[in-house]
């Protein structure tokens, strides 16, 4: 039986992308052939389903799913692809009903054996949900931006994350200005160093990409961030991608 790839998609802090990153890799794995269900976790905070063009078509959640209120196929959106392979559970509408570890293992168990990937996107920093999650997680990926505070909040949560028994994380940095560099990093190295993470992605700054999240709609393929989701949605599947120098 094929297990899917299961990634906690994290970050030390709100504000980075997170969300944005999991609606976008769900679209460059889905448009690579793959089957993908994005599951996302910061209940009360719903915010994919109008990332990803559905917030309409959304019956059931999350919270509907652990209360019972539906089937497990209920709680799933498909999201509108060439193939039909991109599915979504959004999060609970009620800020209380939070997965328990027991919970989230019966969930990726249950479908597990019907997705090649499952991407949670999960609460910013360290909380119940992403402590939880990730013993049951292939990797964790680590989103943040080359920012101070932002680098240091992702060291911290990785450091947990280890402690939680992930011992597989990457690092993807988000939204890149070269002048960030200027602000307090020597370059891309001190950052990868200070957070201790494999660097898997660097998605420079976009306006387009911004746009589309705001409008549900794909990611073009004539934006600057398009090939750099591209290649990591490639990295996830094992292919070598080479890092561009980034100044």
């Amino acid at each position: 039986m094929t297990v899917a790839n299961i990634y906690l998609i994290t970050s030390g802090k709100g504000g980075t992308g997170k969300s944005s990153l999991t609606a976008l890799l769900g679209r460059a794995l889905a448009d690579r052939g793959r089957s993908a269900l994005l599951i996302e976790l910061d209940s009360g905070l719903r915010g994919l389903d109008m990332m990803l063009g559905v917030s309409d078509q959304v019956v059931f959640d999350l919270g509907d799913l652990l209360t019972g209120r539906c089937r497990p196929t209920e709680a799933i959106t498909v999201i509108p692809t060439p193939e039909g392979n991109l599915h979504y559970i959004a999060a609970a509408v009620d800020p209380d009903l939070r997965p328990s570890a027991e919970e989230l293992s019966r969930l990726l168990s249950g479908f597990g054996s019907y997705f090649d990937y499952i991407l949670l996107d999960s609460p910013a920093g360290m909380g119940e949900v992403p402590e939880a999650a990730a013993p049951l997680c292939t990797a964790a990926l680590l989103v943040t931006q080359a920012q101070p505070v932002c680098v240091r909040d992702a060291a911290a949560l990785m450091a947990r994350l280890r402690r939680q028994g992930l011992k597989s994380q990457r690092l993807i940095i988000n939204a890149f200005m070269p002048r960030q560099l200027r602000q307090g990093f020597l370059d891309l190295d001190e950052v990868i160093d200070l957070v201790g993470a494999q660097l898997i992605g660097v998605v420079p700054q976009d306006p387009a990409l911004a746009e589309a999240m705001a409008t549900g709609q794909p990611l073009g393929k004539k934006a600057a961030a398009y090939p750099a989701i591209t290649a990591i949605a490639a990295r996830l599947e094992g292919e070598y991608v080479p890092l561009k120098a980034v100044k």
